[in-house]
């Protein structure tokens, strides 16, 4: 039951554009470790959930959110677990974590799956780092308590958000082949290297997400690569091959890209319009199908109950939530526990006035029009903002200065891309 409700959740708020190599999903009875880049706070592995049918996933979170005694019951709740790191303070830090992974390790041999972000930490960026070495801890504490965990895989998925903290905005998964980890065990030891182990996972992951580098660069590129809207694209190997060959670009040709965007931006191109509805030319504009419009009056009404509520989430959001990463699960983990109370409630007039009555068929009735109605306005609201979106993406190709400075911005990346020499 929670966990169709963390599904409910995570949908609701993401527009799930889809999941690339479903079928590298491990059978239920395979000993499976998930590995994912970590974005977006506690909402990566909520979202993830999303993806892993009939199995529950029990993930490690940093050990100083559960200190609280409110976020400590809801993180147990989901299958969270603590990871001590340095910063924490914990003096026995590795004891404690070395029984957490021993905990896992039980966890993998009776049929749960494990997930995990090597990163260690999250950042809002568009980048994969160094990993570190948690997950050959926790492999190591699984062939240490059991031989037959040497059919143990690692599975890789790349998370790709459009614009993680808002609502309905894009989101896409990509899952890679799994990684056996049978032939990587020392003969002797009957362990697994940090090295040895960390090293494919990280091409592994490298694969499937979008990694903007070199990071000294990440400001002056990530407008060329939202353009490229990596989350609505069907030619993923194609695309990823270009943002790879962004790894060897030359200092000089930094230079330029740096210059071409400063013009960009002080012609106004961003503050007019974001680059994914810029896209890369005219064409890239986006179409609205006239269903949204004949649908809009249906989707409004549908919304209007749930508007209140969702106003005041979004004001609590930016009152509380200092850290970006954070803000979709702030929404998302306290809107999946409110709502559906707020709409039961919300039942109750439409079922005295609307339905002539207040009983358990009417309340019902009231409850499933704010559910259904809130599921269609915000599936409209997203196109919604796609429209916007269309409208300053027309402003910007028609003028003819934020054109033609865009443009520049484009090709300049796209001759120092040409002129790169692919990484090997």
């Amino acid at each position: 039951m929670a966990l169709q409700v963390v599904r409910s959740g995570a949908s609701r708020f993401h527009r799930i554009e889809g999941t690339e190599g479903t079928e590298y999903i491990t059978e239920q009875e395979t000993p499976t470790i998930l590995v994912a880049n970590h974005q977006n706070g506690l909402m990566d592995p909520l979202v993830l959930t999303t993806i892993i049918n009939q199995t529950q996933v029990h993930w490690l979170t940093r050990a100083d959110i559960f200190y609280k005694k409110f976020a400590r019951t809801i993180l147990f709740a989901f299958n969270q677990m603590p990871i001590y790191r340095q910063r924490d303070g914990v003096d026995d830090a590795r004891e404690r974590n070395s029984r957490i992974f021993e905990i896992c390790a039980e966890r993998l041999r009776i049929g749960g799956r494990m997930g995990l972000f090597p990163e260690g930490n999250h950042r809002n960026m568009k980048t994969l780092r160094p990993l570190r070495r948690g997950i050959s801890d926790m492999v190591n504490a699984s062939l240490k308590l059991d031989p037959e965990m040497r059919n143990l895989v690692i599975l890789p998925i790349g998370i790709d958000y459009e614009e993680s903290p808002n609502f309905r905005r894009r989101l896409k998964y990509r899952i890679g082949p799994p990684l056996k980890i049978d032939a990587l065990i020392n003969a002797e030891t009957n362990e697994i290297t940090p090295g040895r182990l960390l090293e494919p996972i990280s091409e592994a992951l490298d694969k499937l997400l979008v990694n903007i580098q070199p990071e000294r660069a990440y400001a002056d590129l990530l407008p060329y690569v939202k353009a490229m809207r990596t989350t609505e694209r069907e030619d993923w190997i194609s695309c990823k091959a270009k943002i790879d060959r962004l790894k060897s670009l030359s200092d000089e040709s930094i230079i330029d890209i740096q210059t071409a965007l400063k013009t960009a931006v002080d012609a106004g191109v961003l503050q007019s319009a974001r680059a994914e509805d810029v896209g890369m030319k005219p064409e890239d504009i986006r179409s609205i199908s006239i269903w949204f419009w004949l649908i809009s009056p249906v989707a409004i009404l549908g919304g209007i109950p749930s508007f209140p509520l969702a106003k005041w989430l979004e004001s609590q959001a930016q009152k509380r939530v200092k850290d970006p990463c954070f803000i979709s699960t702030f929404k998302v983990s306290i809107g999946m526990f409110l709502f559906p109370v707020y709409w039961m409630l919300v039942a109750l007039p439409i079922a005295h006035f609307a339905l002539g009555g207040i009983t358990l068929t009417t309340l019902l009735i009231g409850y499933l029009f704010n559910l259904l109605g809130s599921r269609i306005s915000g599936w409209w609201y997203g196109i919604l903002l796609d429209a916007n979106g269309r409208r300053k993406a027309k402003n910007v190709w028609a003028n003819k200065s934020l054109a033609s400075s865009w443009t520049n911005y484009l090709q300049t990346v796209n001759d120092a891309i040409a002129d790169a020499h692919p990484i090997r």
